[in-house]
């Protein structure tokens, strides 16, 4: 569509709809899990370059976590460094408690309905996977979760969703496709400036949309 091809004026960057190999470059994936896993290497090898395992976590700041936009976690193994009581299942609560808008798969030997009922936490993922699934299904839910983030067309249909839920109105494609350009043009992602762009008290869904778009 002419819209996703010409946002801007000449004077103006330009943005586009990101390619999937494109996708594959910016997204960064981790994998938390005490022992290796063959997933890890399927998806560096398919072009998610950015895919990392790491044992345990150590910080809930720390730079592979705070990174990262997809994360996986093995539930079994892990939480055990930040001496959660739960352990997997502390370390899913605490993540979702820190980085809301981050995607966080759990995988386990348990089969998803045993998980949800040993624990209603679990519902906190937004997926539950086996570990002994077809790595297609791993692969296939990084895709669906990286475009969402990167892809132009599903951030203006995410900002589009949360303004109808969140305000009760409509907003245009056109009109928000000026206000990315704006964003995009000035270089800021500032709350405050966004809730202007957007003219909204309180953006702050928004700006974490935008500024996870325009992540490098």
């Amino acid at each position: 569509m002419t819209i996703f091809r010409n946002l801007f004026c000449k004077k103006r960057k330009k943005l586009d709809e990101r390619s999937l190999d494109e996708i594959k470059s910016i997204c960064k994936i981790l994998f938390v899990d005490d022992k290796k896993f063959a997933v890890v290497d399927i998806l560096k090898n398919d072009g998610w370059k950015n895919t990392r395992r790491e044992k345990d976590v150590e910080s809930l700041d720390q730079l592979e976590v705070y990174e990262a936009h997809i994360i996986f976690l093995d539930i079994q193994g892990v939480g055990k460094k930040l001496q959660f009581k739960e352990e997997g299942l502390g370390l899913l609560e605490a993540l979702k408690d820190k980085y809301p808008n981050k995607r966080i798969v759990v995988y386990s030997a348990e089969e998803q309905g045993k998980l949800q009922a040993l624990h209603p936490s679990f519902n906190r993922a937004d997926k539950i996977l086996r570990k002994d699934a077809d790595p297609y299904s791993f692969s296939s839910t990084v895709e669906e979760y990286a475009k969402e983030a990167f892809s132009l067309t599903e951030c203006i249909e995410r900002i589009k969703r949360h303004i109808f839920k969140e305000f009760g109105h409509s907003l245009e494609t056109e009109k928000i496709c000026r206000n990315l350009e704006k964003i995009y043009t000035t270089d800021d992602y500032s709350l405050s400036y966004v809730s202007k762009i957007f003219n909204i008290r309180n953006a702050s869904v928004v700006a974490e949309i935008v500024k996870l778009f325009f992540a490098k």
